[in-house]
Protein backbone atom coordinates (compact mmCIF):
# COMPACT_ATOMS: atom_id res chain seq x y z
CA UNK A 1 0.00 0.00 0.00
CA UNK A 2 3.05 2.36 -0.45
CA UNK A 3 1.51 4.25 -3.68
CA UNK A 4 -2.40 5.38 -3.15
CA UNK A 5 -4.32 3.75 -5.49
CA UNK A 6 -6.03 6.31 -7.23
CA UNK A 7 -4.24 9.78 -8.40
CA UNK A 8 -5.15 12.77 -5.99
CA UNK A 9 -6.17 14.81 -8.76
CA UNK A 10 -9.35 12.04 -9.23
CA UNK A 11 -10.35 12.45 -6.33
CA UNK A 12 -13.51 14.06 -4.88
CA UNK A 13 -12.63 17.83 -3.37
CA UNK A 14 -12.10 17.23 -0.25
CA UNK A 15 -14.13 19.13 2.90
CA UNK A 16 -12.77 21.74 4.44
CA UNK A 17 -10.52 20.99 7.57
CA UNK A 18 -12.13 22.95 10.59
CA UNK A 19 -10.24 26.13 11.48
CA UNK A 20 -7.72 26.11 13.96
CA UNK A 21 -8.34 28.57 17.37
CA UNK A 22 -6.55 31.55 17.34
CA UNK A 23 -2.92 30.30 17.55
CA UNK A 24 -1.22 33.44 18.87
CA UNK A 25 -3.59 33.26 21.84
CA UNK A 26 -3.29 29.90 22.53
CA UNK A 27 0.46 29.66 22.64
CA UNK A 28 0.29 32.96 25.15
CA UNK A 29 -1.86 31.54 27.38
CA UNK A 30 -1.12 28.15 27.27
CA UNK A 31 2.47 26.96 26.66
CA UNK A 32 3.62 24.78 29.29
CA UNK A 33 7.26 24.02 30.70
CA UNK A 34 9.29 22.20 28.29
CA UNK A 35 9.07 18.50 29.56
CA UNK A 36 11.68 15.36 28.83
CA UNK A 37 8.65 13.08 26.88
CA UNK A 38 5.65 14.22 26.00
CA UNK A 39 3.70 11.07 24.57
CA UNK A 40 -0.29 9.90 23.43
CA UNK A 41 -0.46 5.93 23.25
CA UNK A 42 -3.28 3.80 22.95
CA UNK A 43 -5.43 3.28 26.32
CA UNK A 44 -4.39 -0.10 26.86
CA UNK A 45 -1.18 0.69 26.26
CA UNK A 46 -0.23 3.63 28.30
CA UNK A 47 -0.57 2.12 31.62
CA UNK A 48 2.48 -0.97 30.77
CA UNK A 49 4.67 1.86 28.96
CA UNK A 50 4.08 4.53 31.74
CA UNK A 51 5.12 1.47 34.79
CA UNK A 52 7.67 0.16 32.23
CA UNK A 53 9.05 3.74 31.84
CA UNK A 54 9.51 4.64 35.75
CA UNK A 55 11.22 1.15 36.41
CA UNK A 56 13.74 1.44 33.67
CA UNK A 57 14.99 5.27 34.70
CA UNK A 58 16.74 5.82 37.82
CA UNK A 59 15.33 7.16 41.06
CA UNK A 60 17.85 10.02 40.90
CA UNK A 61 17.41 10.55 37.29
CA UNK A 62 13.40 10.92 36.99
CA UNK A 63 12.13 12.09 33.96
CA UNK A 64 9.49 14.66 33.25
CA UNK A 65 7.18 12.58 31.25
CA UNK A 66 3.57 13.13 30.35
CA UNK A 67 1.55 10.45 28.44
CA UNK A 68 -1.66 11.26 27.06
CA UNK A 69 -4.52 8.60 25.80
CA UNK A 70 -8.29 8.54 25.53
CA UNK A 71 -10.21 12.09 25.90
CA UNK A 72 -6.78 13.89 26.00
CA UNK A 73 -6.02 12.82 22.62
CA UNK A 74 -5.42 16.40 20.42
CA UNK A 75 -4.56 18.77 23.65
CA UNK A 76 -1.99 19.74 23.57
CA UNK A 77 -0.20 18.06 20.26
CA UNK A 78 -2.42 20.07 18.22
CA UNK A 79 -0.61 23.69 20.03
CA UNK A 80 3.11 22.44 19.38
CA UNK A 81 3.45 24.14 16.05
CA UNK A 82 3.10 27.71 17.91
CA UNK A 83 5.11 27.01 20.78
CA UNK A 84 8.49 28.22 21.14
CA UNK A 85 11.19 25.72 20.41
CA UNK A 86 12.59 26.16 24.27
CA UNK A 87 9.05 24.95 25.30
CA UNK A 88 9.27 22.00 23.40
CA UNK A 89 9.41 18.51 24.41
CA UNK A 90 12.88 16.48 24.04
CA UNK A 91 11.22 13.27 23.03
CA UNK A 92 7.51 13.22 21.51
CA UNK A 93 6.30 10.19 21.59
CA UNK A 94 2.87 9.02 19.52
CA UNK A 95 1.01 7.81 16.63
CA UNK A 96 0.56 9.19 13.57
CA UNK A 97 -1.84 12.58 13.33
CA UNK A 98 -1.99 14.98 10.59
CA UNK A 99 -0.73 17.65 13.48
CA UNK A 100 2.43 15.50 13.68
CA UNK A 101 3.46 16.95 10.32
CA UNK A 102 3.48 21.26 10.70
CA UNK A 103 6.46 22.58 8.94
CA UNK A 104 6.92 25.05 12.07
CA UNK A 105 6.65 21.94 13.98
CA UNK A 106 9.24 19.31 12.19
CA UNK A 107 11.84 21.78 11.56
CA UNK A 108 13.02 20.99 15.35
CA UNK A 109 13.08 17.71 15.14
CA UNK A 110 14.52 17.38 11.66
CA UNK A 111 18.08 15.45 12.64
CA UNK A 112 21.18 17.32 10.37
CA UNK A 113 21.65 13.45 8.74
CA UNK A 114 19.32 10.33 9.72
CA UNK A 115 20.14 8.38 12.22
CA UNK A 116 22.03 4.94 11.88
CA UNK A 117 19.82 2.16 10.72
CA UNK A 118 18.85 -0.88 13.06
CA UNK A 119 17.47 -4.16 11.64
CA UNK A 120 14.10 -4.40 11.59
CA UNK A 121 11.35 -7.29 11.21
CA UNK A 122 11.67 -8.66 7.54
CA UNK A 123 7.98 -7.55 7.36
CA UNK A 124 8.56 -3.88 8.70
CA UNK A 125 11.44 -3.74 6.20
CA UNK A 126 9.31 -4.74 3.19
CA UNK A 127 6.29 -2.27 4.48
CA UNK A 128 9.10 0.44 4.29
CA UNK A 129 8.54 1.78 8.66
CA UNK A 130 11.69 3.12 8.15
CA UNK A 131 11.47 6.99 7.59
CA UNK A 132 14.04 7.92 5.52
CA UNK A 133 13.96 11.70 7.00
CA UNK A 134 14.95 10.04 10.17
CA UNK A 135 12.13 12.08 12.09
CA UNK A 136 9.89 9.34 12.57
CA UNK A 137 11.89 6.74 14.21
CA UNK A 138 9.32 3.50 14.75
CA UNK A 139 9.19 1.12 17.37
CA UNK A 140 5.93 -0.92 17.54
CA UNK A 141 3.06 -1.14 15.21
CA UNK A 142 -1.07 -1.00 16.10
CA UNK A 143 -2.24 -3.75 13.41
CA UNK A 144 -5.41 -4.46 12.36
CA UNK A 145 -6.83 -7.43 11.85
CA UNK A 146 -10.04 -9.42 10.65
CA UNK A 147 -11.64 -11.09 13.44
CA UNK A 148 -14.25 -13.75 12.06
CA UNK A 149 -17.17 -15.36 13.52
CA UNK A 150 -17.56 -18.88 11.80
CA UNK A 151 -21.07 -19.36 13.25
CA UNK A 152 -22.02 -16.38 11.39
CA UNK A 153 -20.61 -16.85 7.53
CA UNK A 154 -23.36 -19.44 6.81
CA UNK A 155 -21.08 -21.01 4.37
CA UNK A 156 -19.47 -18.15 2.40
CA UNK A 157 -15.71 -18.21 2.72
CA UNK A 158 -14.02 -16.21 5.29
CA UNK A 159 -12.22 -12.90 3.99
CA UNK A 160 -8.57 -13.22 3.19
CA UNK A 161 -7.67 -9.99 1.80
CA UNK A 162 -9.25 -5.92 2.76
CA UNK A 163 -10.98 -5.82 -1.11
CA UNK A 164 -13.07 -8.84 -0.04
CA UNK A 165 -14.28 -6.66 3.00
CA UNK A 166 -16.34 -4.61 -0.45
CA UNK A 167 -17.60 -7.49 -1.72
CA UNK A 168 -21.66 -7.20 -1.39
CA UNK A 169 -22.15 -10.50 -0.03
CA UNK A 170 -21.21 -8.91 3.14
CA UNK A 171 -23.90 -6.11 3.32
CA UNK A 172 -25.02 -5.60 6.89
CA UNK A 173 -22.03 -7.74 8.45
CA UNK A 174 -19.12 -6.03 9.12
CA UNK A 175 -18.32 -4.18 12.23
CA UNK A 176 -15.33 -2.11 13.00
CA UNK A 177 -13.96 -0.13 16.21
CA UNK A 178 -14.80 3.96 16.32
CA UNK A 179 -17.55 5.85 17.83
CA UNK A 180 -19.41 7.19 15.10
CA UNK A 181 -20.14 10.71 15.64
CA UNK A 182 -22.95 11.89 17.65
CA UNK A 183 -24.10 14.79 19.53
CA UNK A 184 -21.24 14.47 22.49
CA UNK A 185 -18.63 12.35 21.07
CA UNK A 186 -16.18 12.44 18.14
CA UNK A 187 -14.90 10.31 15.57
CA UNK A 188 -12.15 7.65 16.93
CA UNK A 189 -9.02 8.40 16.00
CA UNK A 190 -8.24 4.57 14.84
CA UNK A 191 -11.19 4.16 12.46
CA UNK A 192 -10.56 7.86 10.53
CA UNK A 193 -7.12 5.81 9.95
CA UNK A 194 -8.71 2.79 8.42
CA UNK A 195 -11.03 4.44 6.54
CA UNK A 196 -8.24 6.74 5.22
CA UNK A 197 -6.29 3.81 3.85
CA UNK A 198 -9.18 2.36 2.83
CA UNK A 199 -9.94 5.52 0.54
CA UNK A 200 -5.93 5.79 -0.84
CA UNK A 201 -6.55 1.75 -2.01
CA UNK A 202 -9.64 1.74 -2.92
CA UNK A 203 -10.96 5.50 -3.84
CA UNK A 204 -14.66 6.78 -3.08
CA UNK A 205 -16.53 3.99 -4.81
CA UNK A 206 -14.20 1.31 -2.05
CA UNK A 207 -15.63 3.64 0.48
CA UNK A 208 -19.36 3.79 -0.56
CA UNK A 209 -18.73 -0.24 -1.06
CA UNK A 210 -17.38 -1.03 2.68
CA UNK A 211 -19.95 1.42 4.08
CA UNK A 212 -22.75 -0.48 2.67
CA UNK A 213 -21.44 -3.60 4.52
CA UNK A 214 -20.83 -2.09 7.99
CA UNK A 215 -23.56 -3.10 10.38
CA UNK A 216 -22.91 -0.21 12.57
CA UNK A 217 -19.48 0.63 14.56
CA UNK A 218 -18.49 0.01 18.24
CA UNK A 219 -15.57 0.72 20.67
CA UNK A 220 -12.74 -1.40 20.07
CA UNK A 221 -12.50 -2.40 23.26
CA UNK A 222 -16.17 -4.04 23.33
CA UNK A 223 -15.59 -7.06 21.24
CA UNK A 224 -18.22 -9.08 23.24
CA UNK A 225 -20.57 -6.77 21.80
CA UNK A 226 -20.20 -7.82 18.17
CA UNK A 227 -22.98 -9.45 16.07
CA UNK A 228 -21.78 -8.76 13.08
CA UNK A 229 -19.56 -11.91 10.71
CA UNK A 230 -16.59 -9.62 10.71
CA UNK A 231 -14.99 -7.26 12.91
CA UNK A 232 -11.72 -5.52 12.02
CA UNK A 233 -9.97 -4.28 14.95
CA UNK A 234 -6.57 -3.64 16.17
CA UNK A 235 -4.90 -6.59 17.37
CA UNK A 236 -4.81 -6.77 20.82
CA UNK A 237 -8.48 -6.36 20.81
CA UNK A 238 -9.15 -9.36 18.88
CA UNK A 239 -7.07 -11.35 21.64
CA UNK A 240 -10.28 -10.42 24.00
CA UNK A 241 -13.03 -11.83 21.41
CA UNK A 242 -15.70 -14.13 23.30
CA UNK A 243 -17.02 -17.20 22.16
CA UNK A 244 -13.88 -18.50 21.62
CA UNK A 245 -14.43 -21.64 19.70
CA UNK A 246 -16.10 -20.00 16.75
CA UNK A 247 -14.36 -16.48 16.61
CA UNK A 248 -10.83 -16.74 14.77
CA UNK A 249 -8.22 -14.33 13.76
CA UNK A 250 -7.14 -13.42 10.39
CA UNK A 251 -4.33 -11.55 9.44
CA UNK A 252 -4.83 -10.40 5.53
CA UNK A 253 -3.09 -11.78 3.38
CA UNK A 254 -2.31 -8.69 1.40
CA UNK A 255 -0.82 -7.38 4.69
CA UNK A 256 -2.32 -6.19 8.03
CA UNK A 257 -2.82 -2.04 7.96
CA UNK A 258 -0.84 -0.88 10.55
CA UNK A 259 -0.34 2.18 12.44
CA UNK A 260 3.33 3.14 13.62
CA UNK A 261 3.92 4.48 16.77
CA UNK A 262 7.50 6.17 16.72
CA UNK A 263 9.48 8.82 17.97
CA UNK A 264 10.99 11.83 17.47
CA UNK A 265 14.04 14.07 19.14
CA UNK A 266 14.41 17.29 19.00
CA UNK A 267 17.57 18.74 17.81
CA UNK A 268 19.86 19.34 20.70
CA UNK A 269 18.20 17.16 22.86
CA UNK A 270 19.93 14.38 22.72
CA UNK A 271 22.15 14.39 26.11
CA UNK A 272 18.57 15.20 28.22
CA UNK A 273 16.84 12.49 25.95
CA UNK A 274 19.58 10.06 26.15
CA UNK A 275 17.97 7.69 28.95
CA UNK A 276 14.21 7.70 27.33
CA UNK A 277 15.49 6.38 24.01
CA UNK A 278 17.59 3.64 26.19
CA UNK A 279 14.26 2.90 26.93
CA UNK A 280 12.53 3.54 24.11
CA UNK A 281 14.82 0.56 22.23
CA UNK A 282 15.22 -1.91 25.01
CA UNK A 283 14.13 -5.50 24.95
CA UNK A 284 12.49 -4.74 28.21
CA UNK A 285 9.65 -2.24 26.51
CA UNK A 286 9.72 -4.91 23.27
CA UNK A 287 8.80 -7.38 25.65
CA UNK A 288 6.02 -5.23 27.07
CA UNK A 289 4.94 -4.51 23.61
CA UNK A 290 4.85 -7.86 21.95
CA UNK A 291 2.60 -9.06 25.35
CA UNK A 292 -0.06 -6.23 24.53
CA UNK A 293 -0.29 -6.57 20.82
CA UNK A 294 1.72 -3.74 19.98
CA UNK A 295 4.38 -5.22 18.39
CA UNK A 296 7.72 -4.10 18.20
CA UNK A 297 9.69 -3.67 14.92
CA UNK A 298 13.32 -3.66 15.90
CA UNK A 299 14.95 -7.10 16.14
CA UNK A 300 17.14 -6.10 19.03
CA UNK A 301 13.67 -5.26 20.15
CA UNK A 302 12.35 -8.76 20.42
CA UNK A 303 10.53 -8.48 16.86
CA UNK A 304 11.61 -11.84 15.46
CA UNK A 305 9.15 -13.69 17.35
CA UNK A 306 6.47 -11.36 17.57
CA UNK A 307 4.80 -11.53 14.94
CA UNK A 308 2.76 -14.54 13.21
CA UNK A 309 5.11 -16.55 10.85
CA UNK A 310 5.01 -15.62 7.49
CA UNK A 311 3.05 -11.86 7.83
CA UNK A 312 2.83 -9.17 5.52
CA UNK A 313 1.89 -6.06 6.62
CA UNK A 314 0.88 -2.37 4.71
CA UNK A 315 0.04 1.07 4.88
CA UNK A 316 0.40 4.35 2.90
CA UNK A 317 4.00 4.78 3.71
CA UNK A 318 6.35 7.68 4.67
CA UNK A 319 6.76 9.55 1.60
CA UNK A 320 2.57 9.74 1.69
CA UNK A 321 2.45 11.31 5.05
CA UNK A 322 5.02 13.80 4.57
CA UNK A 323 3.19 15.26 1.67
CA UNK A 324 0.88 17.28 4.02
CA UNK A 325 -1.68 15.34 2.34
CA UNK A 326 -3.13 13.42 5.33
CA UNK A 327 -5.63 16.20 7.36
CA UNK A 328 -7.50 16.76 3.97
CA UNK A 329 -7.28 12.94 2.76
CA UNK A 330 -8.68 11.50 6.20
CA UNK A 331 -11.36 14.43 6.29
CA UNK A 332 -12.67 13.71 2.67
CA UNK A 333 -12.37 9.66 3.71
CA UNK A 334 -14.78 10.39 7.11
CA UNK A 335 -17.03 12.60 5.29
CA UNK A 336 -17.62 10.18 2.47
CA UNK A 337 -18.24 6.67 4.22
CA UNK A 338 -20.63 8.82 7.03
CA UNK A 339 -22.42 10.08 4.31
CA UNK A 340 -22.75 6.92 2.72
CA UNK A 341 -23.21 5.24 5.73
CA UNK A 342 -26.27 7.48 6.98
CA UNK A 343 -27.45 7.53 3.81
CA UNK A 344 -28.18 4.00 3.44
CA UNK A 345 -29.56 3.72 7.05
CA UNK A 346 -32.29 6.47 6.15
CA UNK A 347 -30.41 8.92 9.01
CA UNK A 348 -29.95 12.41 9.07
CA UNK A 349 -26.46 13.09 9.66
CA UNK A 350 -26.25 14.89 13.02
CA UNK A 351 -22.73 16.60 12.71
CA UNK A 352 -20.09 17.93 10.62
CA UNK A 353 -17.58 15.45 9.24
CA UNK A 354 -15.47 14.02 12.22
CA UNK A 355 -11.96 15.80 13.55
CA UNK A 356 -9.21 13.81 10.59
CA UNK A 357 -6.55 12.41 12.77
Amino acid sequence: MNAPHHSLDRRPPAPAVPPRPDAANDAANTVEPASDLLGRLPVSLCRPFRTGLKAALSPLRQSDCRIFSGAQWHTPFDRLADWPASRLPALLVTNLHADLFAPDLLRHYTPKRPPPAAPLHPACEAAGLRDEHGIFRSFALAPFVFLVDGARLRGRPAPRAWADLLDPMWMDEIIFGCWLPGETNTYHDYCGYLLLCLYLEFGTAGLIAFAANVRRSQHDLHPAAQTGAIAVLPWLHTELRPRREHMRVVWPEDGALVMPISWSLKRGAESAAAPLIDYLQSRELGAILARNAYPPIHLAAGAATAYPPGVRLKWPGWTYFHTGNMAADSAAASGIFLAAWYGLHGIPEKRAAPRAP
